[in-house]
């Protein structure tokens, strides 16, 4: 562990980081190097292995620069704490394009979420007080591309961090990958991925009343034409996750299935549940979710358990389905199972609001079937 923090640090120096980025990230190095990072399997009995994670992002592009930066998603979005820490990276990269500077600071991620930190400053004088700034012409309009990865139902997406400065010339993004589920079956995981990022010019929509049978009549409005390619970035964070596999009996949906899978990360829970008697359960699942879909996923009750005795209850009224998905079809041929992902929370403009320190965590309760986590 010591020699491999050590080369990090010899690469850091000839990368020419500001002192102030080199205090940030030896920062950053130290306090894995305190505490490793667990990842649990259970199968056949508990056993735990140290987990090393290299929280450097290297980019291609000779126009981007080292800066000192500070994390927007510690300080505007996740805060500080455990959580942060088992799961992000300082990055501190930037491009200057006629005044205006686009940094990435920092990202938090799992296997199957990833988040991005963006700063925006303007020329000295700028006024930015709209709400809804995006990049391009619409809110999906960035190259988010991964190269080596082919993923099924995946999504990205932007979103603008409240400003508490509507007055000055900064903005803050959040910047969103997501993958429901990988293309070859498995869960697969961005850490580790490279991605192709590029950010095209500043815009936002200014929203006009026109009358009842109308409704709302928007007008893009430009306000840079600048655009920001930092080539390829290779993903890379510590991976905190607990991963079990329990093979647990249980009672869901009024039958009696198994509980094959668990994944407990900082971001997020995922749980895999299967057995024949789930097969085809839409055609005997009452529509009762509250959008009036088949309830088959969301009164599943998941519950953890932090070591200072509290709990926490994970369910969809407090998060968000964060795809999950199920075998509800009528075929007698397909395999039976649930998947439930679910965040731990989410503010009203679909921006995470928690995450959750997996070192500190006791046990999960999934559907009342209790699970030891250490």
């Amino acid at each position: 562990m010591r020699d491999e923090l050590e080369r990090y640090r010899d690469e850091l120096h000839r990368m020419r980081l500001t002192e102030e980025s080199r205090r940030a990230l030896a920062a950053g190095l130290s306090r894995h190097k305190k505490k490793p990072r667990r990842t649990f399997r259970l199968a056949g009995g508990l056993r735990q292995a140290a987990v090393i994670a290299a929280a450097v992002c290297l980019l291609t592009t000779a126009a981007v620069a080292m800066v000192a930066a500070s994390p927007t998603l510690r300080d505007s979005v996740f805060g500080e704490g455990g959580g942060y820490e088992q799961s992000s990276a300082f990055i501190g990269r930037s491009i200057e394009k006629n005044g205006w500077t686009l940094t990435i600071t920092d990202c938090v991620g799992d296997d199957l979420d990833w988040y991005l930190g963006l700063e925006l400053e303007a020329p000295e004088g700028t006024v930015l007080d709209e709400e809804n700034y995006f990049f391009g012409e619409d809110q999906n309009d960035i190259t988010l591309d991964f190269p080596d990865l082919k993923a099924d139902g995946g999504q990205k997406g932007l979103r603008q961090i409240p400003d508490d400065n509507a007055a000055d010339n900064r903005l803050s993004f959040l910047v969103h990958a997501r993958a429901f589920a990988f293309f070859d079956g498995s869960t697969g995981s961005f850490n580790g991925q490279r991605v192709r990022l590029v950010f095209p010019g500043l815009s936002h929509e200014n929203g006009t009343w026109i009358d009842e049978e109308t409704g709302w009549e928007f007008e893009l409005i430009s306000d840079c034409d600048e655009i920001w390619d930092f080539g390829t970035l290779t993903v890379s964070y510590p991976d905190s996750t607990i991963r079990l596999e329990p093979n647990l009996p249980v009672t869901t949906l009024d039958v009696e299935a198994t509980i094959t899978e668990v994944e407990i990360s900082p971001l997020s829970v995922r749980v895999l549940i299967e057995g024949d008697a789930l097969k085809g359960h839409h055609s005997w699942v009452p529509r009762n979710a509250p959008d009036g879909y088949y309830g088959c996923m969301e009164y599943q009750e998941i519950i953890l358990y932090s070591e200072d005795g509290s709990e926490f209850s994970v369910v969809c009224e407090d998060s968000d389905l964060s795809g999950s998905g199920c075998s509800g079809g009528t075929d007698a041929s397909e395999d039976g199972y649930l998947v439930l992902r679910r965040t731990y929370g989410r503010t009203l403009n679909g921006i995470p609001s928690r995450l959750v320190d997996v070192d500190s965590l006791t046990a999960i309760s999934i559907c009342g079937v209790m699970i030891p986590l250490n």
